[in-house]
């Protein structure tokens, strides 16, 4: 099992913590369920309270119960939020500051205000 799919159980509760194996009971990990959790809005309260104790204070079978029973039922998974990628726009910044002839951060802010049709046709002129 995943920490997505010990998530999924949180809601669904089809298997209560006795019912996991050792291995999936390893792979309950704490830190992906809270990060996971804290993207709605509604449960940072509850999340916040279990992070507080959670560092070698509560083990990982407490913490299962307490969401177990706190999380409804109904099952919504919030999109996962990621980093961006910083050598592709690291690339695109230095043709846009040789297209525009300015400095990499002013060249930033253009990235940020052009849309993508554009920039790939900046990019492609400079690439022939």
């Amino acid at each position: 099992m995943t920490p997505f799919d010990h998530l999924k159980n949180l809601h669904t509760k089809k298997r209560n913590w006795n019912d996991f194996n050792d291995e999936e009971k390893k792979n309950f990990n704490v830190y992906i369920i809270n990060k996971a959790l804290s993207f709605n809005p509604n449960y940072l309260d509850i999340v916040n309270l279990i992070q507080k104790y959670s560092i070698g204070q509560i083990t990982q079978k407490e913490i299962f119960k307490i969401y177990f029973s706190l999380l409804p039922s109904k099952f919504k998974f919030y999109k996962w939020v990621k980093g961006k990628n910083e050598k592709k726009d690291k690339d695109k910044i230095e043709y846009l500051a040789m297209h525009f002839e300015c400095s990499k951060r002013e060249a930033q802010d253009y990235l940020s205000l052009l849309d993508k049709k554009t920039i790939n046709n900046i990019i492609k002129n400079y690439k022939q």
